[in-house]
């Protein structure tokens, strides 16, 4: 039986996880047994490919040890090495300005503080090898430090068994960037794992050939990975997609980004027992990719890793960079690890998750942190006719469902979804468990966004997640927590059940409000909240309305542990279902009533590029009023006023209450002196998107008796 299979086979808790790591586990042990636990670390530094620059931001030394620090993309540079048991002291120097005036070192669960600041440097400790994001003076470029144990497997680069990509008879040399020159160095790579592939068949018993791959910079076209072969890549070996889409198969035409995708290294079907480690980097060189346009005037993007009708995979070590689709992609699989993975990908480029597994059973994502605009980590799963599954060449067999994964240690940066399953539930998902994961910053810490199909999604458990930041919104979620059913393009709908939340930290709860929104025949049940710490409290939330949950359809069975006490009684809404008048709409139909109906689910919009734009309620009598609530859409106001008027028929009579330049959008609770009124108006003159004054609900509260 698989290690992976009995893992998740164990008693709850996933018992196996420990074993998973078991020697940098035994050997912290030993040290600490041994009293070497204090010695400082060995620090092993890589050289990059020379395909990068160095970063004009940071330098960085570890314990001493100049480690390089590479180029990545506006919103961060990083640096990647490897190192022993033991405390590391960093030294981090900012560039390019005369001294640290302010620091941040995140995960914050840590609670790293800088030793010493002196001029440009900042000096910190940690006490093992981490994954850490730095930002150093709120600079828009942060520092990505991710440091990996020791290799303790690395093989010989020759010998019985090993094919060395360089050596006889394959040649493989790094330089020559033409179609010509990559499609011979693609052929001979092939040739390679080929050649590894029947020598670990041959021998059975798992065995498997290494193909070996030295330091260097290798422009490659398609590769297909086969049974019983590990794919060995030493640090600073670097595969490089060419940027030509005539270098490249099409696989899947993505209809949402209206583009041929490419599997670039794949893993040939029904196959099994199949590794690739190291310290190197797979980089699809994805936005040259993305914009070639002339093969097909089209681009195309690639998913860099696709295990896809394989077992017993497994990748560790390796960064993954730049991919301009889904970067890794597990399809119809079973008995997947990845650990201490490194997905680098832009926050500028759009459908561009990190890791997703559709479709496959018994997962391990261990040690990971990933960066991506579009969700690092999730799960999917998809009909036959679903584009990514319905392409030139479809995914073999018959759909499956999600089943056994877990996501342990792991760092989410992104604009959308820091950990989600779906949107794809065509098939059921469940045993599906988010572990010891930190959300950097998302406009979602986490979710269920049921979306896509009939399936069911249960037995899903959050645990010991920290929310560090949330900001931005996708759609018009800004929030620590959602979860949410759709029936998107008529897919049907599902239920959600048996959902576990429990030890979480949140440090932001977002711009807007978290949801519990099932709908008729796909009810949200049997929801567990336990030690759910919100932002400035000490003593874990009680209700639904402490967690910030605003907008709660079709659910129940709810439990809030350690206590848990009533909702709190709803203040009136004096707007609720009264009249409502708007400056115009963004259609024919008048979307004036939707304002107040009570319903999170349908919205006013006016005229779309039109300031100003209003919308008032009239609520029957004169009020005494000191609070309006405004639920935003994605089409938010930036500047704009709450007036009040006892006429709404001369614009003489309308007076402010509040006025703002600086909306959110999300939820804004906006208070003021209490003030006798009819009418209530939101005037907006500055819309904060390309679109109008955008509102789910406008209510109007007094003050309580």
């Amino acid at each position: 039986m698989s290690f992976v299979k009995t893992w998740f086979r164990a008693a709850l808790g996933f018992t196996l996880a420990a074993a998973l790591l078991a020697p940098s586990v035994n050997l912290q042990a030993e040290a600490s047994e041994g009293g070497a636990a204090f010695t400082p670390a060995t620090i092993v530094a890589y050289e990059p490919s020379e395909r990068y620059e160095s970063s004009v931001n940071y330098t960085l030394k570890a314990n001493g040890v100049p480690v390089p620090v590479v180029k990545g993309f506006s919103d961060y540079d990083y640096a990647h090495f490897s190192m022993s048991d033991g405390p590391v002291t960093y030294e981090l120097t900012i560039l390019n300005t005369d001294k640290v005036h302010e620091y941040s070192i995140s995960p914050k669960k840590l609670g790293i503080q800088a030793d010493k600041i002196e001029g440009r440097t900042i000096t910190f400790t940690t006490q093992s090898d981490e994954y850490l994001i730095v930002m150093m003076n709120n600079r828009k470029t942060r520092m990505v430090i991710a440091a990996d144990p020791l290799e303790t497997d690395a093989p010989a680069s020759t010998g019985e068994g090993i094919f060395n990509i360089t050596s006889a008879p394959y040649h493989v040399v790094s330089s020559g960037s033409s179609a010509a020159e990559v499609s011979v160095r693609t052929g001979a790579i092939q040739q390679a794992i080929d050649d590894a592939s029947h020598y670990g068949t041959a021998r059975g018993d798992g065995a498997q050939g290494i193909v070996y791959m030295p330091a260097g910079t290798y422009e490659i076209g398609n590769l297909v990975l086969k049974s019983n072969t590990a794919l060995y890549m030493e640090p600073g070996a670097t595969l490089v997609g060419t940027g030509r889409t005539s270098d490249y198969t099409e696989h899947w035409f993505k209809d949402s980004m209206g583009r041929p995708a490419t599997w670039w290294i794949s893993t040939a079907f029904q196959s099994e027992n199949i590794r690739i480690y190291g310290r190197g980097t797979i980089d699809g060189n994805g936005q040259a990719l993305h914009d070639d346009k002339g093969t097909n005037g089209k681009g195309m993007i690639n998913n860099l890793v696709v295990p896809i009708a394989t077992s017993h995979f497994v990748m560790e070590g390796i960064v993954i960079r730049e991919s301009s689709g889904w970067a890794v992609v597990t399809v119809r699989s079973n008995d997947l690890a990845f650990r201490n993975l490194k997905l680098f990908n832009s926050l500028g480029m759009g459908e561009n998750d990190g890791i997703d597994i559709c479709e496959s059973q018994d997962v391990v994502v261990q040690n990971a942190i990933g960066i991506s605009l579009d969700d690092p980590f999730s799960t999917k799963a998809w009909k036959e006719d679903t584009d990514i599954a319905s392409g030139k060449v479809p995914w073999p067999g018959n759909p499956e469902p999600v089943r056994n994964v877990l996501f342990e240690d792991t760092i989410a940066w992104t604009l959308c979804y820091g950990y989600k399953i779906g949107q794809g539930v065509m098939q059921d998902q469940f045993n599906i468990v988010f572990r010891n994961g930190v959300v950097y910053k998302a406009a979602v810490g986490f979710a269920i966004h049921h979306k896509y199909g009939t399936g069911a999604v249960s037995d899903v458990t959050f645990k010991s997640m920290d929310v560090e930041d949330i900001s931005g919104k996708n759609e018009d979620n800004s929030a620590w927590m959602t979860m949410f059913t759709v029936n998107g393009s008529n897919n049907g709908v599902g239920p959600v059940r048996d959902v576990k939340v429990k030890d979480i930290t949140v440090r932001d709860a977002g711009e807007s409000f978290a949801k519990i929104k099932g709908m008729e025949g796909a009810e949200i049940t049997d929801l567990m909240f336990e030690n759910v710490y919100m932002p400035g409290s000490s003593l874990p939330a009680t209700t639904l309305h402490e967690m910030n949950f605003l907008s709660k359809e079709h659910y129940g069975d709810v439990t809030i542990r350690p206590v848990q006490n009533e909702e709190p009684l709803p203040k009136t809404n004096l707007a609720l279902h009264r009249p409502a008048m708007a400056s115009s709409n963004d259609g024919l139909e008048d979307t004036a009533p939707y304002v107040n109906d009570g319903s999170l689910t349908t919205r006013f919009g006016s005229k779309r590029g039109v300031d100003p734009g209003w919308i008032y309620v009239d609520l029957g009598e004169t009020r005494t009023i000191n609070e309006v609530r405004l639920y935003w859409e994605a089409a938010y106001g930036k500047s704009y006023r709450i007036q009040v008027a006892d006429d709404p028929s001369d614009e003489a009579n309308w007076r402010d209450v509040y006025s703002t330049t600086t909306g959110k959008g999300g939820l804004e609770t906006i208070t003021f002196d209490e003030a006798d009124a009819r009418y209530v108006r939101m005037y907006g003159t500055v819309r904060a998107t390309i679109y109008g004054y955008s509102i789910w609900e406008f209510e109007v509260y007094g003050p309580e008796e």
